[in-house]
């Protein structure tokens, strides 16, 4: 995988002399390199942008800026850093997905392999989607199980109408029971999330299971307009596997933050 954007450009014509010099794979790397060209431009904007509010900045100096990029440098440049190392993965995986597509294409499949091709893939996203929101669903409901999350560090656990009674009795029962109310909602609002995405996953799951069962089908059927050759099967695979990789790239900030929230 490519760790930034330099390393990333020399890939790119490698994976282009691989293939076959057509019309078609010329837009997809232009597509990819005007993707890095916007990070690039969007750097550039970040730093004028600096430039502009430093040196209008009140007995602004030298000395200090100097002291405003080291801060910068030690604090938000690795946040920035890895937001763009992110981005470039991103584009990483869409070049692959998009190039295996060409060249799935360059070997004359008919509109019946084609359609089987996105139906697949297709089916493939959807059902990595919603393991990864599955998954991530789950994470978020046990941090917000968390006894730093519980109802009394929560802004609802003091209000205003049951804090201005002044009979403490009255006070504590009303008080009691707005949190048995409030903490049994959260549990079935939590349970109604959790079943629903469950429910999403199996779903998307089966319809998954049945495209690849027609695909697997497909390489022994006697009529040559279904038939699958052992190259579109391969091509199929390695699109599929390139999806649920970029899929997981795009949950694995969500997760670690959250993760890093709980720690």
């Amino acid at each position: 995988m490519p760790r930034n954007l330099k390393s990333f450009r020399k890939i790119v014509p490698n994976l282009q002399s691989s293939k076959d010099e057509t019309n078609k794979n010329e837009i997809c790397l232009k597509f990819i390199n005007g993707q890095l060209n916007a990070l690039e431009n969007q750097l550039k904007q970040y730093q004028q942008e600096f430039n502009i509010k430093a040196n209008n900045f009140q007995g602004s100096s030298i000395s200090i800026q100097k002291i405003l990029m080291t801060y910068i440098k030690q604090n938000l440049d690795l946040s920035l850093h890895k937001k763009i190392e992110h981005q470039v993965e991103l584009i990483y995986y869409d070049y692959y997905i998009r190039a295996l597509k060409l060249e799935y294409h360059r070997h004359k499949s008919n509109e019946y392999q084609k359609q089987l091709m996105i139906r697949i893939c297709q089916s493939k996203y959807e059902k990595e989607t919603s393991e990864q929101e599955y998954e991530f669903l789950k994470q978020q409901i046990a941090y917000y199980n968390l006894p730093s999350q519980s109802f009394e560090c929560s802004t609802i656990s003091h209000h205003p109408s049951i804090d201005s009674i002044q009979n403490l009795t009255v006070q504590e029962a009303l008080m009691k029971e707005f949190k048995e109310v409030a903490v049994q909602s959260r549990i079935t609002l939590f349970n109604m999330y959790l079943k629903s995405a469950e429910d999403q996953r199996e779903e998307y799951k089966k319809k998954h299971e049945t495209n690849v069962k027609k695909m697997d089908a497909s390489q022994h059927t006697l009529n040559n307009n279904e038939k699958l050759s052992s190259t579109f099967v391969q091509l199929i695979n390695e699109r599929c596997n390139k999806i649920n990789e970029r899929i997981q790239c795009i949950y694995k900030p969500k997760r670690q933050s959250f993760q890093s929230k709980s720690n």
